[in-house]
């Protein structure tokens, strides 16, 4: 074979044909392979062990009725701005191939106490606290958890990598979401169902404690791959000089200063917080309708994993024949609009469903769509192209302030959107056409916000693409 057809790769090695097919179908170089492959593995460990036990946080939420629920996202608010300091200080402090293993170690930890606290609380009022202490943290910690992965890999690929590798490595973390969510469910005693029908019954259900241990082992994984990534995949930057070392509110303000100094960043939590408004919404209407139809514990946990499991297997179809060459088509800016567009149409489907009476089986199908759909846009379309949008920033801006965004101003939407839907509900304006009407306002503004951050961000990777 003549060696033209076999060109060598940034190692020196031949890439047989077959393989340069493969690299092109999931829009990878050669010398990428290794490294996308090991932060698909992380991704995969970090949400499968999240997904496992999140219908166990989702199951404790409304342990005690819906009217808790809204506590538990002001707490989880306010803890999310407590955490920002201590996350910055240790940014500014650790380089990440120190201070990513160290976090997840904690997290393992955290969790083994979690489960041995549930599995020991006597009394009701102690298995209560457990339950509503774990709602709280596990939210934290999730987006910290993932955040501190995204943050990652925009140190570890640049702005133009990121748009052909982001769409594959969150591949990656969509199997890990299905496994999850399916053990979940199947662990649960819930009826594994299609169409009607029970797939199967793996004759093993676990409690909430030991499914805080089986996530304890995923989490071990992700921190496990977070060193080989290091190693493997050096930091753009990694000639940096250090910065000098700050105090710890000094450190803690850095966040908070560069997302109030930069309209980029300041866009971008906008429309981030509006996202989680959208997403509240759906959730506490979800929320209402798991408690109305499941008594027990197991019972909720179980259609808790269900809706999980259907929406992360509509994410892999998306995320396998749509979001890469999505983004390719239409950029990082019309991606982003896309998502609000697609809810602001379906909450109209809901009015027009509500107007015309239709029955409250069509009613619960159709938000059941809805909620996939947004879920499936948000995991494989939206957070690739949003993170997509950090690339062109330096290192502080990435970690510090992103930090402040993902955590902090997600839960701070994640607080208004239970207020609103609260509001609603108080003044009996909590249906569908009232919840439309809510929403489209709210949908214009996101989609004219990602329109500009796409503008925006073309810029800004320009300078960046002419080096090379």
């Amino acid at each position: 074979m003549d060696a033209s057809q076999n060109p060598p790769d940034s190692s020196g090695q031949r890439t047989p044909q077959a393989g340069s097919k493969l690299l092109s179908l999931f829009n990878l170089q050669p010398g990428e392979v290794r490294a996308v492959l090991l932060a698909a593995a992380m991704f995969f460990c970090i949400l499968c062990g999240y997904f496992f036990i999140r219908p166990v946080r989702d199951a404790f939420g409304v342990e005690r009725g819906m009217s808790t629920l809204y506590s538990l996202f002001v707490a989880t608010m306010v803890v999310s701005l407590a955490m920002n300091p201590v996350f910055s200080w240790l940014v500014g402090r650790f380089d990440r191939r120190v201070f990513l293993p160290i976090a997840y170690g904690s997290v393992v930890l955290m969790l083994l106490g979690f489960a041995a606290w549930r599995h020991w609380a006597g009394d009701d009022t102690a298995s209560v606290w457990s339950g509503r202490i774990f709602f709280v943290w596990l939210s934290v910690m999730n987006l910290f958890m993932t955040g501190l992965f995204w943050s990652l890999m925009a140190d570890c690929f640049g702005p133009e990598d990121s748009r052909r590798v982001f769409p594959t490595i969150a591949v990656g973390g969509t199997l890990g979401a299905l496994l999850g969510s399916a053990a979940a469910w199947a662990v649960s005693g819930y009826p594994f169902e299609l169409f009607g029908k029970d797939l199967f019954d793996l004759g093993l259900k676990l409690t909430p404690p030991q499914m805080m241990l089986v996530a304890a082992g995923f989490v071990t994984l992700a921190g496990a791959a977070s060193v080989a990534m290091s190693r493997i995949r050096p930091r753009l930057d990694a000639g940096a000089e250090e910065s000098p070392r700050r105090s710890a509110m000094r450190e803690a303000m850095d966040g908070m200063r560069l997302a109030v100094r930069s309209r980029y960043l300041l866009f971008i939590a906008s429309y981030i917080a509006l996202l989680a408004v959208l997403a509240t919404f759906l959730y506490f209407t979800q929320n209402a309708l798991v408690l109305a139809a499941e008594n027990s514990e197991s019972g909720r946990v179980g259609a808790f994993a269900s809706i999980d499991f259907w929406t992360q297997f509509a994410t892999l179809i998306v995320q396998l024949f749509v979001t890469a060459r999505l983004m390719r088509w239409l950029g990082v800016g019309w991606t982003l609009a896309l998502l609000p567009v697609l809810v602001l149409a379906g909450y109209g489907m809901l009015a027009m469903g509500e107007a015309r009476a239709w029955s409250a089986a069509w009613m619960l199908a159709a938000i059941t769509i809805i909620q996939a759909v947004f879920r499936a846009g948000k995991y494989a379309i939206l957070r690739p192209a949003r993170e997509s949008l950090f690339t062109v920033l330096d290192r502080d801006e990435k970690y510090k302030a992103k930090s402040l965004i993902d955590t902090f101003v997600y839960r701070a939407g994640d607080t208004a959107g239970a207020g609103v839907s609260a509001a609603l509900s108080a003044l009996a304006l909590g249906t569908m056409t009232a919840l439309s009407l809510t929403v489209a306002p709210i949908a214009i503004v996101m989609a004219g916000l990602a329109l500009s951050l796409g503008a925006e961000r073309t810029r800004r990777a320009a300078p960046a693409a002419g080096e090379q």
